[in-house]
């Protein structure tokens, strides 16, 4: 040492210091039984990252079973294994650059040390319809990310819509990222159109209304069902799911938590989807059914303006059930061209979603 200066040997002096690695918290996204739309961002996200960016690691469910390979440092899970995460031994050993919550807010011990974190966020819908949110998910996804916001690095949105509705909410930037399918949709088995069925997929809560898509089924024709994909929720409807399922017979069918390859298969006998959400942040079974060439009929929110097919017929939430039957088969019987779905499902790809991640996060 001389004059308090450190001799380094020249070659280390020259040589560029390698980037650390980004981290993903995906503890609650790879829970036994997780497959909303937030989850299956999350884990698309991580796979798309990691194949760009190959020393891209994530902390999962140490009973997952939805993601294998690289990058996986297993943890304990549920919602005390998601609390307790920065304090862990296989948190603290691992050396990387940001902590990205893409589904989650982080553990509120993640913004005790100095390594930056950044939050994608995907609807507005805590703080504009708390009021039809349980406990928990106002708790979460409300009153812990207000308090968290201003000390996130970065927060990015899944649209140009979210990201100005929650840059206004939480007074600060919030950047669009995109979305895209949540799953593989080149596995999806050839259509077949000639089951008269009306599919929708999103868990059994009070958001989805659900009430109003019920209320359609006994205007369809006698030969028509309804196939429903989505793990029961809460309020009114769920919990009266299995009265409602009693009544309808064989017209309605439920599928729970299905499989991809069962929600795939279910979407490519099925003629039209429906969604009449109240509100959304995306909705990524919409842009899948969009994208597999299905009829879409959904309810005229702003949402929905932004990211459903140019061929989706949009109906006002104050439809009559009789009304909004007559859609459904009126779209059914207009099925758009395949150089229509093409187009419109390149719009969607989760590898320019990491990218852009990457860069914005490495500013």
């Amino acid at each position: 040492m001389l004059h308090g200066y450190v001799i380094f040997d020249t070659q280390l002096q020259h040589q560029e210091a390698k980037p650390l690695p980004i981290a993903l918290d995906l503890v609650l996204a790879t829970r036994p039984n997780a497959s909303t739309g937030i989850e299956r961002y999350a884990i698309n996200l991580f796979d798309a990252l990691r194949g760009i960016a190959h020393d891209t690691i994530a902390f999962v469910d140490e009973r997952s079973t939805v993601l294998n390979g690289d990058g996986l440092v297993p943890v304990k899970g549920g919602f005390a294994g998601w609390l307790a995460l920065p304090s862990t031994k296989q948190y603290r050993k691992q050396l990387f650059d940001t902590l990205v919550c893409p589904a989650f807010p982080p553990s509120p011990l993640a913004l005790l040390n100095k390594t930056p974190v950044a939050r994608i966020i995907h609807d507005d819908f805590p703080w504009t319809r708390s009021n039809a949110m349980n406990f928990r998910g106002r708790f979460l996804f409300r009153d812990l990310e207000t308090r968290m916001a201003s000390r996130y690095k970065s927060i990015f949105a899944p649209t140009d819509l979210m990201a100005h509705s929650l840059s206004d909410i939480l007074r600060r930037d919030v950047v669009p990222i995109g979305n895209a399918p949540g799953i593989d949709l080149g596995a999806a088995p050839p259509a077949d159109r000639a089951k008269q069925q009306l599919i929708a997929v999103g868990t059994i809560e009070p958001r989805k209304n659900y009430n109003t898509i019920l209320a359609l089924e006994p205007y369809l024709p006698a030969d028509w069902s309804l196939a429903i994909v989505g793990r029961n929720g809460w309020g009114p409807v769920a919990a009266n799911w299995e009265k409602h399922l009693a009544e309808r017979g064989g017209t309605l069918e439920w599928h729970g938590h299905a499989s991809d390859q069962t929600l795939l298969a279910l979407y490519q006998t099925s003629k039209c989807f429906i969604s009449m959400s109240l509100a959304e942040g995306f909705n990524m079974p919409l842009v899948e059914a969009g994208s597999l060439g299905l009829a879409v009929v959904c309810s005229d929110i702003e949402i929905h303006r932004t990211v459903a097919p140019p061929w989706a017929s949009f109906v006002p939430l104050s439809i009559s059930s009789e009304d909004l039957a007559n859609v459904v088969l009126q779209a059914s019987n207009n099925l758009p061209a395949k150089a229509a779905v093409a187009a419109y499902s390149e719009q969607f790809s989760w590898i320019a979603i990491a990218k852009r991640l990457l860069r914005q996060v490495s500013q």
